[in-house]
């Protein structure tokens, strides 16, 4: 989560956004604070603080976030958003504030939900590999009920590059 956040949040430095602010999710569940933790290492001295919003893994949560974002930063240029959900809603409350997406601002996700290929515009987004994460789950659980000890893994994300950013 750490690695994806970090190549998700070079992606946009590296396309030219100056002030980039993140949606992660809550701090309760790994991919809100390993996510948060990769964007802030990453920004390294960049890193604003003010430009961080926590919320829900919903629609409606990532609106309300990207108007709070917007109303004491109306400069940024680049979010990174948690979660696919979250970055939906992120867009929608850009687009009643007037902005374009991506010619004002870039909206970046995390998931590559279903969601991510089909919205207007599709999303930037990080792919978790849902096929092996369910196989991994299946067998983790296997094991357990064996009465045998499982090591935490990770499965490796991708980057897949669309029209929000």
């Amino acid at each position: 989560e750490e690695r994806s956040a970090r190549e998700m949040t070079r992606y946009l430095m590296d396309r030219g956004h100056q002030k980039i602010a993140v949606i992660t999710g809550p701090d309760d569940t790994s991919g809100g604070r390993y996510r948060l933790v990769g964007f802030r290492d990453e920004m390294g001295d960049r890193f604003d603080p003010n430009l961080v919003e926590q919320v829900a893994y919903e629609s409606e949560a990532g609106a309300d976030a990207m108007t709070r974002l917007l109303e004491r930063a109306p400069d940024i240029d680049a979010v990174f958003a948690a979660s696919d959900i979250i970055a939906v809603g992120a867009i929608s409350a850009a687009r009643k504030a007037g902005l374009r997406v991506p010619e004002d601002i870039a909206v970046a996700g995390f998931d590559d939900s279903g969601l991510a290929a089909t919205h207007d515009p599709p999303l930037t987004t990080m792919r978790q590999p849902w096929a092996e994460i369910s196989e991994a789950m299946v067998e983790a659980v296997i094991d357990v009920i064996n009465g045998a000890n499982r090591a935490p893994m990770t499965l490796p994300t991708t980057l897949v590059v669309r029209e929000s950013a």
